[in-house]
């Protein structure tokens, strides 16, 4: 148990599981596997998996992120290989977001005590909006190839993706997608650098986390294995849906995600006052 002292034990934790520990257990499984098919089909819903965890199961924040990311990094091994698999990820892209990603998330490690959270998140609300109405009012078909970009603007990408994600505790992909989405970049292509760049955003952030004990590894483990499930079941939808139909099932989601996130923004700034 990893768990301070004075931090409350999760139910499953305590002696003589309950049945209110079970429950609890079964809901956040069930959680993993819904937001896991969020993820194979559109790169996004992991996000919403520490809101659950503090709310429903009153896990502290900290070890609420450090439990969710030390999840994502198997899981998303597994949308990693099944979206490789089905050649959706750009490879020459991919080695230069996720070369740019690892200093950058020890960066935003560093840095997110001190970073004002709710402009940051204010921000990635707006970019989330920017990016999913953009795809959501393109006409025409999307391109079947990423547009050529350089080395540096893809290291760019990388560096922003990981150092904002790093200091808000959002997934990658919730950063890079819909700035791929501006940047009229293909759907799947788009989903699948955003699945590529959590990997080393993930595990940075693990070795950090663990280092300082946040980890809960029972939960992690249970966490693992539910969102490693539903990406297996979102990644064959992704790519059974016609393009338009996932690039407006990715504008929506997108859009809603970046509704929900300035909502929580403005509350907390509110209930600041």
């Amino acid at each position: 148990m990893f768990f301070s002292n004075d931090t409350p034990q999760p139910p499953w934790q305590k002696p003589g599981v309950s049945a209110a520990g079970l429950t609890l257990l079964a809901s956040a499984a069930a959680c993993g596997v819904l937001l896991g098919i969020a993820v194979g089909a559109t790169g996004i819903g992991g996000v919403l998996l520490v809101p659950f965890l503090t709310l429903a199961l009153g896990i502290p924040v900290k070890n609420a992120i450090a439990a969710a990311l030390m999840a994502y990094l198997p899981a998303g091994t597994v949308a990693v290989v099944l979206y490789a698999r089905r050649g959706s990820i750009p490879w020459r892209e991919a080695r230069w977001i996720c070369l740019a990603a690892v200093p950058a998330a020890y960066l935003g490690a560093l840095c997110a005590s001190m970073a004002p959270a709710a402009l940051l998140e204010a921000l990635i609300g707006m970019l989330l909006l920017a990016g999913g109405l953009h795809a959501l009012r393109r006409g025409g078909s999307m391109p079947l190839t990423i547009r050529p970009l350089t080395p540096l603007a893809l290291t760019g990408l990388g560096g922003v993706t990981a150092l904002a994600s790093a200091m808000t505790g959002a997934g990658g992909a919730f950063v890079l997608v819909p700035l791929l989405l501006l940047l009229d970049a293909p759907v799947l292509s788009a989903i699948g650098l955003g699945q590529a760049i959590a990997l080393p955003i993930a595990a940075t952030a693990s070795a950090t986390n663990l280092a300082a004990g946040l980890v809960d590894l029972p939960l992690a483990a249970l966490l693992t294995i539910s969102l490693a499930i539903g990406v297996a079941i979102g990644t064959p939808i992704a790519h059974a849906l016609p393009q338009h139909r996932l690039r407006w099932l990715l504008a929506t989601v997108t859009i809603v995600a970046g509704v929900a996130m300035l909502c929580r923004t403005t509350v907390t700034l509110i209930a600041a006052v």
